[in-house]
């Protein structure tokens, strides 16, 4: 039968009009989700991935990670966040998609703390290596809440990158090193909060600028656990005025707090501890009020039986003693160490007051008649440091117990345990954020890291406070350096033979798992290149793996 010659034209008309306005052609596209397979699911993949929205690999497969960026992406364009690539996501997306490649050139690589490489090719994307004002822009927001980019100086490097990641982490975002155009968004919207909100009550009113100081100025919050010259600053300004005590160490710790608190509460504001905007200016103003208060009146003497109902130990003390807390170094440190240690409670004499000291320090307070804050104040180490401070009860584990049966674990078999070789099996798989299970054979107890840095050995932290107490638990709750053999749990399934310590050093991104810094998780290297680059420690661990290595199968390995 002969089509109509209307009917002839009107196809012929659309066929143009299809032709000259492709996106008509496509402009319904079928729903993908989670479960569906194929080109248009590698097709999105790619689109997300190069806005910056991490699907966890383009395969074509709609797995959770697609899902995940799906929600992303829809959230952040303010549509409907079901995790579903419908026609409007689908629509919105790959207009987005084609706008950014068309004003991009080929994606550089990038060098990554993590050990991967990341990339973009979103021209609105921040990222490692690059330099200006829009870098100073996000260093300076990044500082604003409190994630420490280094210097603000414009450039993006490591400092910068390791804020950035931590960021994403706390805020539930892909966490590449990469400021795109959705970590930004997110990123700039809580820094406009905080600087147009102050920290607290106590902070949220307009002030002038400092009169007295000539400091950098207020560019943060400053909460329990910050570090930094800003820190420092505050610290020889409450300690000129009376108010702080301690080492002026640029850590914010139960120190600072108290003293800030009390320079709040002698100035007329909100005593909450956090020098927000409100509280540094008043701090340098040249009407500030100082400390004038008297010294704390000595402990009495206590009997050999403790007493029931505790005496406050205040941390803000101006007695004889400056106060000591969680975070705090040096030499005053190890004498609160050795002193407990005398009294036969459990800690290591290191000058660094972790979480061992802490507990310790509980341990005595609590056994005294003190409050059991952890905090070394005047009563406390006029007490300890007295001669008549009670011993340390054999039975207590220093409060570093655990419920019956946290922690432990059946483990591996001996036979499913490898010997991974560090650059060339392990590190490929791990990349900062990466959990790990470390599972103890000669305990049976088994706890989480979290990977912070991979680099010739893998620096991790307890994931939780648990974690950090199961951990001590199997080093006979002491810090040590000795490396313990462990098996551990890798991302991509595989046990491996490693061995680690328990003393925390240096940098650290988990502010609440009772852990002051991180630790070092060793995997086998090549002798002659441990020898080359890490002759002392990382032999001395390098060793250990095949020492265990041979225990476990008689095999010696060079």
């Amino acid at each position: 039968m002969k089509m109509p010659k209307c009917f002839r034209k009107m196809i012929a008309v659309l066929m143009v009009v299809l032709t000259l306005c492709p996106c008509i052609a496509n402009a319904a596209y079928a729903t993908l989700e989670y479960g569906s397979r194929g080109n248009d699911v590698l097709k999105l993949q790619q689109a997300l991935k190069a806005l910056g929205y991490d699907p966890n690999g383009t395969d074509g497969k709609f797995g959770r990670g697609t899902e995940k960026a799906v929600k992303q992406y829809q959230k952040a364009m303010g549509l409907t966040a079901d995790g579903k690539a419908g026609n409007k996501t689908l629509t919105k997306l790959y207009a987005e998609a084609e706008d950014n490649s068309s004003n991009s050139s080929t994606a550089p690589i990038v060098p990554d703390v993590t050990g991967g490489l990341a990339t973009s090719t979103n021209p609105n994307t921040i990222k490692y290596g690059e330099s200006g004002s829009r870098v100073r822009e996000l260093q300076t927001a990044l500082k604003l809440l409190g994630y420490n980019p280094g210097i603000v100086d414009g450039k993006f490097g490591k400092g910068t990158l390791s804020a950035v990641m931590a960021f994403q982490k706390d805020n539930g975002l892909t966490a590449d090193g990469l400021a795109g155009s959705q970590t930004q968004q997110v990123l700039y919207a809580k820094a406009a909060q905080v600087s147009g909100s102050g920290s607290s009550s106590s902070d949220s009113s307009s002030t002038s600028a400092p009169t007295t100081s000539t400091s950098s100025g207020f560019t943060r919050t400053l909460r329990r656990g910050y570090t930094g010259s800003d820190v420092k600053e505050v610290q020889t300004r409450l300690k000129a005025l009376g108010y702080y005590k301690l080492n002026v160490d640029g850590v914010y710790g139960n120190g600072s707090i108290a003293a800030v608190k009390a320079f709040q509460k002698a100035n007329g504001l909100t005593a909450d501890g956090l020098v927000g905007k409100q509280t540094y200016t008043a701090l340098f103003s040249a009407s500030v009020n100082g400390n004038t208060s008297s010294p704390e009146t000595p402990a009495p003497e206590i009997s050999n039986t403790p007493v029931p109902q505790p005496t406050p130990d205040t941390s803000a003390s101006t007695g004889t003693y400056a106060t000591l807390s969680y975070g705090a170094k040096g030499t005053e440190v190890k004498k609160l160490q050795q002193a407990l240690k005398d009294l036969k409670y459990n800690v290591g004499v290191d000058g660094a007051y972790g979480a061992l000291t802490q507990a310790a320090v509980q341990a005595f307070q609590k056994r005294n008649g003190l409050t059991p804050d952890g905090v070394a104040g005047s009563s406390t180490l006029e007490l300890l440091y007295s001669g008549k401070g009670i011993e340390a009860d054999p039975n207590d584990d220093n409060g570093m117990s655990l419920p019956d049966g946290v922690g432990y674990a059946d483990g591996p078999s001996t036979s499913q345990v490898q010997l991974l070789h560090w650059y060339n099996q392990v590190k490929p798989t791990v990349k900062g954020g990466s959990r790990l299970t470390v599972f103890d054979p000669a305990t049976n107890l088994q706890w989480t890291l979290r990977v912070l840095s991979p680099g010739r050995h893998c620096d991790s932290e307890p994931l939780t406070a648990t974690d950090t107490k199961i951990m001590y638990k199997a080093f006979g709750n002491k810090n040590t350096w000795t490396p313990k053999p462990v098996y551990v749990l890798l991302p991509d399934g595989r046990w491996s033979l490693a061995t680690t310590h328990n003393v925390p050093h240096e940098s650290q991104s988990i502010k609440d798992n009772e852990f002051n810094g991180h630790l070092c998780v060793h995997f086998l290297r090549d002798m002659d290149e441990c020898k080359q680059k890490d002759p002392d420690y990382g032999v001395t661990n390098q060793n250990a793996i095949r020492k265990k290595w041979k225990e476990m199968t008689g095999i010696t390995v060079d």
